[in-house]
């Protein structure tokens, strides 16, 4: 698919991947095609409360990404090891995350969207995304 849109298309947007896929979209893509990355982020600094969230949400992509990521060097990603969410579900503080940011973009990326994982998803994480947006300008 990625090499069908840097023929095709103005670019990809990639949703929850690794770095390593960014790297790998950035050489299929070519250097003149979009490449905007959706990163999910655990906002919270202690790692054993963002530790479940993360985990539920890397299963709930794994289904269609399974290929994916043996590709990238996962060979069981069934197992949900901490390697596999970490590299799925950016967490931390503000500097965690700027620093996967920071990761995406030295990989190839042109942008790098974040979507905010709370336990709450019925309400908008304006704190998080103000607590960011400060950071990462």
């Amino acid at each position: 698919m990625l090499t069908l849109a840097g023929e095709r298309a103005s670019g990809a947007h990639p949703l929850g991947m690794p770095v390593e896929h960014t790297r790998q979209a950035r050489k299929l893509l070519g250097p003149e095609a979009l490449l905007a990355v959706t990163q999910l982020v655990v906002l919270d600094p202690c790692r054993s409360r963002s530790a479940g969230l993360a985990r539920a949400h890397a299963a709930a992509a794994l289904p269609n990404r399974l290929t994916l990521l043996r590709a990238l060097g996962f060979d069981n990603p069934e197992s949900l090891d901490d390697r596999l969410v970490e590299a799925l579900v950016a967490t931390g503080d503000t500097d965690d995350i700027a620093r996967r940011v920071r990761d995406h973009l030295d990989a190839g990326a042109d942008h790098v969207s974040l979507h905010v994982l709370t336990s709450t998803p019925e309400h908008p994480p304006l704190h998080q995304w103000s607590r960011l947006a400060a950071r990462l300008r």
